[in-house]
């Protein structure tokens, strides 16, 4: 299909045409060495993101005795020349486009808030004429473009008013993240490592963006110095909505939109603008309506609502399925849980309101991303970190015994590919009758997790079950079941911890067929049977929007809440 080429495209330099993040890392830990210091690759991390003045002055605090000026130009000679002698980190692809534009007759244009003597050693490099024009961070008086309002009329007046909300929201915001990133770059400096997983984000050389990853190990530590910790369980907010609120808006033709209320905020749809203003002070269940006259039925989201709308990095457990694991181990107030697998937080969730003030949840999680989304989701639907519950990032093999004290947990959850493989150490943290349940989604996994319990002689008989949830269509006479169930999501199997020595009596019992190997496990895991796991791109957008959502509920429940557009 023919199609018109475009009449030049800009090019971003670090990022996008090149990776140079590596280079200054090689750069900065030399420096440092050099004048007696000691500079980790945490550290240099830390500084992704930064401008070069504001890491100079990071590596000042680490020892480096050098005024700022020249720390600058050394850093950005040492990566100049290497440079020259490892040549330029090409992204995948991006010179290869980058000559079929050339090649088109395409003007190309390279801008970047790396200095200039820099962007050039690069386009040098280059072994054909890659660029007409070169926009550099010398030759940009703001770090940011900030846009101009036009005139015309009415409608250039409302275009002004919209432009200068956009740009106050943008303002607050960007100072926000800015002082964010000197707090984390000092902790950085001062020795605080931050574990970070995954692909790293790689930025324009040290521009002034937000980081893709937040530090995350155990966040109540970190919000009890902000706070932000929680030492009480939630309780639902009730009266007349407020700013900081999240709000669940259903439209008659039963569309859901959720929402947080925030001064000068607005919900653009195709019918209209809603304000959030119109919804403060109205009682929950409110009727609003909006700019067109659309009518929204307001109500507050429950915990169902909020699980099955929030961010997602792993796969949530149902709420179908929290509820039967709350009920089938009897998670009761004051009970010690872990959890194995803290995914998004769904189930955290649900154990946090069943363990109460006097529980504690302690959740480990092998993936820093995920622990980042479950902790934002948590933060988000609670408002505040809650005090009794801890996510560490781990094995739970390795882990549970460093953390928890033998016979010291009520209650496991184990949500995970491989169960068994935790069933000893969950054996010695429980106490005798503790319960363990796992939660697997292949009939392979259930047959090998109850075999190999019976196999332990530690826990009395396992028993397994699912849950089927189907609706039903009610109006009048006519009552059927509804078109769509919520039908398989996974197996639960729970066993009780006996007492030390003890040996259950042998139950009598048909012959079946031997326990599955790990080569029928493979032919049923999630990737073999189809099932499209979350890429890296994704998680990382997911880690975003959980993440913003959280820190908008903190900003707003702590009256801080910034204006939004």
């Amino acid at each position: 299909m023919p199609f018109a080429l475009p009449a030049a495209v800009l090019w971003d330099m670090d990022g996008t045409l090149v990776d140079t993040e590596p280079y200054w890392m090689a750069a900065e830990i030399p420096l440092v060495e050099s004048f007696g210091g000691v500079w980790t690759h945490e550290q240099a991390l830390a500084l992704v993101g930064l401008g070069l003045e504001d890491a100079a002055r990071l590596l000042q605090d680490a020892g480096v005795q050098l005024p700022v000026h020249e720390i600058v130009d050394r850093l950005t000679a040492r990566v100049m020349e290497q440079f020259r002698t490892k040549g330029v980190p090409f992204r995948p692809g991006a010179r290869e486009l980058l000559a079929d534009l050339r090649a088109a007759g395409v003007r190309t244009g390279l801008v970047t808030m790396s200095l200039r003597r820099m962007a050039e050693t690069v386009v040098e490099l280059i072994d054909f004429p890659a660029f007409d024009v070169i926009v550099a961070g010398d030759d940009a008086t703001r770090a940011q473009a900030v846009p101009r309002p036009v005139s015309g009329g009415v409608h250039g007046a409302r275009r002004r008013h919209r432009r200068h909300r956009r740009d106050r929201g943008l303002a607050q915001r960007a100072a926000f993240g800015r002082r964010r990133r000197r707090r984390r770059a000092r902790r950085a400096a001062d020795g605080v490592a931050h574990r970070r997983g995954g692909p790293r984000a790689v930025a324009d050389a040290r521009r002034p963006h937000r980081p893709r990853h937040r530090p995350t190990a155990r966040r109540a530590c970190a919000a009890a110095e902000t706070g932000h910790l929680m030492t009480t369980p939630p309780t639902p907010p009730r009266g007349p909505f407020r700013y900081g609120d999240r709000v669940q808006l259903t439209d008659p033709k039963g569309k859901l939109h959720t929402i947080t209320l925030r001064e000068r905020g607005e919900l653009h749809t195709h019918h209209g603008v809603l304000r959030h203003d119109a919804l403060i002070d109205l009682p929950d269940g409110s009727v609003v309506a909006n700019s067109a006259g659309h009518e929204y039925l307001a109500l507050r989201p429950l915990l169902r609502d909020f699980v099955m709308s929030m961010p997602r990095g792993a796969a949530i457990v149902y709420p179908k399925d929290a509820a039967q694991i709350v009920a089938q181990a009897d998670i009761f107030p004051g009970a010690v849980v872990v959890e194995a697998g803290v995914g998004s937080g769904a189930l955290s969730l649900s154990l946090l309101r069943a363990v109460g003030a006097t529980g504690r949840l302690v959740s480990f999680e092998r993936r820093p991303e995920f622990a980042e989304v479950a902790t934002a989701n948590v933060e988000t639907f609670t408002g505040a970190a809650p005090g009794n519950w801890e996510v560490v990032l781990g094995d739970l093999v390795t882990a549970l015994p460093e953390t928890m004290p033998a016979g010291s947990v009520d209650r496991v959850v184990l949500d995970m590919l491989a169960p068994w493989e935790c069933i000893d150490v969950a054996a010695d943290a429980l106490v005798s009758g503790g319960v363990v349940i796992c939660y697997v989604a292949t009939a392979t996994q259930l047959s090998r997790v109850a075999e190999f319990i019976r196999g332990t002689g530690l826990f009395t008989e396992p028993e397994a079950s699912e849950t089927l949830v189907r609706g039903w269509h009610v109006e009048g006479l006519a009552v059927r079941p509804d078109h769509r169930m919520v039908a398989h999501t996974g197996f639960l199997l729970t066993a009780r911890r006996l007492a030390p020595g003890a040996v259950p009596p042998e139950r009598k019992r048909r012959a079946s067929k031997a326990t599955g190997t790990d080569v029928d496990l493979e032919a049923w895991t999630p990737g073999a049977v189809g099932d499209r796991e979350i890429t890296d791109k994704n998680l990382r957008k997911r880690v975003r929007e959980a993440q913003r959502a959280a820190e908008g509920s903190l900003r707003a429940r702590s009256g801080d809440a910034e204006p939004t557009a």
